[in-house]
């Protein structure tokens, strides 16, 4: 997508699809007037230029690129590998391809004082509720599992009766997390709303920031998906959930910051 906009974009938008595709790996350490300076434009350029691949912003396009330059560095080690040396079926490399990308690419992209700040929400919540819908459900129990064998009070249902009839008795005190890795899941979205009417703190874990449940949560945290774009109905973001989930009670042991 980058490569068209070189060619149908206006000129300030090419300029800056051309030094991208230049060199994308410099980019990730840029900030967005570090990119508006070198490619002679400004920051609403910038803007643009995401909007116009589809993305909220600066921060979301950093994390899509760092994804798709983990896959071609992935594809590019397995290409060059002998073949005597691969005994896995050519459609499960692909698969793990993509997964050990995404992974690759949250890890990028998680910030160290947003983590910090959702370990200090769930210490001093009274009360965390986890909710996803479909697939997200999966990820919704481990995250909570995870909180509950380290001691706090976190719940998931995969029933979303059950959650919103928990959500409204949330409160002030109360911390709501909401997964759906399109983030267009009605329930996932309705859950966060009926928690945030109560004055609970509410966050989305997604891969898009200006999805729905995103724009209903105080904050999102955003993942990176398997794949150029995330598939209804896949499982394929829960290993980078996982990594989040973790993460995370890695600075709820440790201490609080």
């Amino acid at each position: 997508m980058i490569h068209d906009v070189i060619n149908t974009a206006p000129n300030a938008l090419a300029r800056i699809a051309l030094y991208i595709e230049q060199d994308p790996k410099s980019v990730l350490t840029m900030s967005i007037a570090d990119l508006a300076h070198d490619t002679a434009t400004g920051p609403a350029s910038i803007i643009r230029f995401c909007r116009r691949l589809g993305l909220s912003g600066f921060r979301e396009f950093k994390i899509a690129l760092s994804g798709d330059i983990e896959r071609v560095t992935l594809i590019e080690l397995a290409e060059r590998a002998a073949p005597e040396d691969i005994d896995v079926a050519p459609g499960v490399a692909a698969l793990s391809t993509a997964l050990q990308s995404s992974i690759a690419a949250s890890a990028r992209g998680f910030d160290d004082l947003q983590i910090t700040g959702l370990a200090n929400r769930v210490r001093a919540a009274r009360r965390v509720e986890v909710f996803g819908a479909g697939p997200s459900s999966v990820c919704a129990d481990i995250l909570a599992m995870r909180l509950i064998w380290l001691g706090f009070p976190a719940h998931s249902s995969g029933s979303a009766t059950m959650s919103h009839a928990l959500a409204r008795r949330l409160g002030s005190s109360g911390l709501a997390l909401g997964v759906s890795s399109l983030g267009h899941t009605e329930e996932t979205r309705a859950f966060l709303a009926i928690a945030r009417k109560t004055g609970a703190y509410t966050i989305a874990i997604t891969t898009r920031a200006d999805c729905p449940i995103a724009q209903t949560a105080d904050e999102a945290v955003l993942f990176t998906s398997a794949g150029a774009w995330p598939q209804s109905g896949s499982a394929m973001h829960v290993p980078p959930v996982v990594l989040l989930s973790e993460y995370l009670c890695q600075y709820l042991q440790v201490r609080e910051v």
